[in-house]
């Protein structure tokens, strides 16, 4: 379950520990979103 938060006026969102374990995603890792064009939401990860 996704759950989204307002702190100091921003949104945040957190993900399930399992997913983002199995992703290999830690603390720091940069992460952002992909709309496409039926409004679907695709998270990516930033590297480099």
């Amino acid at each position: 379950m996704v759950k989204i938060v307002v702190n100091n006026g921003q949104f945040k969102m957190t993900i399930p520990k399992e997913l983002a374990e199995s992703k290999g995603w830690a603390k720091g890792t940069k992460l952002y979103f992909i709309e496409s064009t039926d409004g679907q939401l695709h998270l990516r990860e930033l590297k480099g």
